[in-house]
Order: C-alpha cells, then sequence, then structure tokens
C-alpha cells in the first residue's frame, strides 16, 4: 500500500502548529471542520463545549460516505494537548520529527489524527470500496476526558472502531481500569498543643494511622491505590483539627476496584475508634467523611473481538506482531465503553508524550497508518 508520506508529515506539522491546549481547542476545532468538509464529510459539532468551560463549541463527529455496504466503523482521537503546547515548532529530522524543547510536540494525539485524515484522502483519491467510516474528534481528553463525558452519542450509528492515543505502533491497548476518586475529610478535636495535647484528637495523627495500616501502591497485578493530595492544620501549637486528603484507586477489574475501595474505608474507620477519648467526664470523637466517586469505567475489549481480529491481520501484513495488552491509564475509550462502544486503542509512533522531550518518529507513523487503512479496507458488518 502506497502511503503519501509527504501529505501525512506536512498534515501533523499543520495541526501541532495550531495551538490546542486542554480548555484552548476552538482553533483545531475549527481547523478540523473545515478539512473534514473539505473531504467530503457530513460533519456535526455537538454542544459539550457548553457544559464547562472551554472556549470550544463541542466534541466532532463527522460521516464519510461508504462504497459497500456495511455499518460504519468510528477512528476517533482527542483534539486537546497539555501545556505546555502554545507555539510548538516542530523540527522534522530523518527519522523522526521533534519540538524545538521548549514545548511539547503534540503528537499526543494530533498523529492520530493526522492518520485520520489522511485515511479520508487516500480513500477519496483512490476510490477503493471501504464500509462507511463516522470519525468523532473529542474535547480535554487530557483533562478528564470533559468531551467524551458530553458526547452527543445520539449522533453516532456505529459502536465499534479504533481509538488513536497509544504510543507504540505494536501494540494494542484492550484493556484499560476502571478508576474512583476518593476524598477524606477528617475532623478531630483543637486544643493548645503545649499547654493541654492530651485535650485534643489530631485529625493528622488519625490519618496517619489509617494510612500506615492502608494497602496503597501496587496491590495486584490488576489493581493500583495512591494518596497524594493532603490539606489541613492552622499553626505548630494546635492539635490538628481538619484534614483533607484526596487519591484514587484503579482496578481493570470491578470487584476488585470495591474491593480496595471498601479497604481504604475501613481503615479510617477503624483508626477513628482508636482516637475516641473522654475529656472532663465528656466523650470525644472524631468524625470521618469518606466519599469516593467513578471517574470512569474499564475497557476490556475480547482478544478475540472482530474488530482486533481485523487490527491484528492488517498488522500482519505489514510485518508487525501486534501485542494485544493492558494499560494502567485511562482515555476516551473508557469513558466510551460505558456507552457501549468497542474501541481498542491502536499506537502511532510517539514517545515520551507529555514533556517537553517528546517527538514522533516516522517510520512507525507510516506504518500505523498501513495498519489503520488495512483494516478500515477489511472492515464490513
Amino acid at each position: 500500500m502506497q502511503v503519501n508520506e509527504k501529505r501525512l508529515v506536512d498534515t501533523f506539522l499543520e495541526l501541532v502548529r495550531t495551538d490546542s491546549e486542554s480548555f484552548h481547542e476552538k482553533n483545531i476545532q475549527d481547523l478540523l471542520v473545515k478539512k473534514l468538509k473539505a473531504l467530503g464529510c457530513s460533519v456535526y459539532v455537538d454542544n459539550a463545549g457548553s457544559k464547562y468551560e472551554t472556549d470550544a463549541k463541542g466534541n466532532i463527529i463527522a460521516s464519510f460516505k461508504g462504497t459497500k455496504k456495511s455499518r460504519p466503523m468510528i477512528l476517533s482521537c482527542h483534539m486537546d494537548t497539555v501545556p505546555p503546547g502554545c507555539g510548538i515548532k516542530p523540527i522534522v529530522k530523518k527519522d523522526r520529527i521533534t519540538s524545538d524543547g521548549t514545548t511539547i510536540l503534540g503528537g499526543d494525539d494530533k498523529a492520530g489524527i493526522a492518520i485520520i485524515l489522511e485515511v479520508l484522502a487516500s480513500l477519496k483519491e483512490q476510490k477503493i470500496p471501504h464500509a462507511p467510516l463516522e470519525v468523532v474528534f473529542t474535547l480535554t481528553e487530557e483533562s478528564g476526558m470533559r468531551g467524551a463525558k458530553n458526547l452527543d452519542y445520539k449522533k453516532i450509528k456505529s459502536r465499534e472502531g479504533l481509538i488513536l492515543d497509544n504510543e507504540e505502533y505494536d501494540e494494542l491497548l484492550i484493556q484499560g481500569p476502571c478508576v474512583s476518586d476518593v476524598e477524606v475529610w477528617i475532623k478531630g478535636v483543637p486544643a493548645h498543643a503545649g499547654v493541654c495535647p492530651e485535650k485534643g484528637i489530631s485529625a493528622l495523627e488519625l490519618a496517619a494511622k489509617a494510612l500506615a495500616s492502608m494497602k496503597l501502591g501496587r496491590i495486584d497485578k490488576e489493581t493500583v491505590a495512591n494518596f497524594a493530595i493532603i490539606k489541613g492544620g492552622a499553626a505548630s501549637n494546635i492539635v490538628t483539627e481538619d484534614i483533607f486528603i484526596k487519591g484514587e484507586a484503579r482496578s481493570l477489574n470491578e470487584a476488585k476496584l470495591k474491593k480496595q475501595l471498601a479497604h481504604m474505608k475501613s481503615c479510617f474507620d477503624k483508626a477513628a475508634k482508636l482516637f475516641v477519648k473522654k475529656v472532663d467526664g465528656k466523650v470525644l470523637r472524631p468524625q470521618i467523611k469518606f466519599v469516593t466517586s467513578r471517574r470512569y469505567g474499564a475497557v476490556c475489549v475480547a482478544k478475540n473481538a472482530p474488530i482486533v481480529k481485523l487490527v491484528t491481520q492488517s498488522a500482519k501484513e505489514q510485518g508487525v506482531k501486534l501485542r494485544a495488552c493492558a494499560s494502567g491509564g485511562g482515555c476516551d475509550a473508557n469513558v466510551l465503553s460505558d456507552f457501549g462502544f468497542t474501541l481498542p486503542n491502536l499506537g502511532v509512533g510517539v514517545q515520551k508524550c507529555h514533556t517537553t522531550a517528546e517527538y514522533l518518529e516516522l517510520k512507525p507513523f507510516f506504518t500505523a497508518f498501513k495498519i489503520v487503512m488495512g483494516t478500515v479496507l477489511k472492515y464490513q458488518k
């Protein structure tokens, strides 16, 4: 399969030169709408941008007509980048593209977007029989998948396809964790730490006791947990009255996630009982408020799912042995999975994402295009 490598690279360069940090995606949205329409797509922009503070109107949902009878296949990427992502100056080298070192490159996820646009351009030019395609470009993935969470799902006919938002081109992510945020408020009893500390209950000490008894970090092969934020205290001579701590738990297994969250809560409850005391004839008890909120669900695509088989076969034709893997991180596929979508995540050749050392390897980038194109040409349902 021939690849218009120059056009693919030129498209990528144009995309990364268009600023689109999270919450500031209007410019890239406008550019992509223009490009999709020029390729013959029917384009719809939803109102996701009105649900939170961003300058873009919404997610892009585009339809590209097929030439054979089939349900559409989805190709999806996110439009935003992490900072520092303004004023990107890409540098094209022999085997890779880098930034000038003062910003990220933006290959996450503009390498994926460039591949999708080139797939549409190639299909239009070469007039190869293919199924209809639905292109979904989402807002603000890097800051909580807000675009995907507010996507107008009624406008999407298919529920199967590919997300292009991974690094390694020979890696297909078919599993991703369900994640819950954990917030804990601990209220103790203040007292003068120098005069009468025994009359107080330290919220900080209680938190330390609970965390010391808790399983954190790597729980098992599928489950991890972490606390990272702690706030509280007024002065060093006051027994700490209030503490707030925030963390998370994530697992590839829903039951294991629930078990870990229950364990974390029990550690605080048990610690609280140790700090009950009687002072001046009154029983003093610390108060614990433990709140969990689901951030997103798990990705769980079967290894023998039809779309996985198609991608694997297309990769094999390019001499690539595709690895079906699990990820500890999240992407739009996690949110979309909760709505019944089957979207494994293919790598596009970007390395060191979210850093100023980020770069795009050109050979894997071109190979990823061929794998996606091969999958599209094989798709029929």
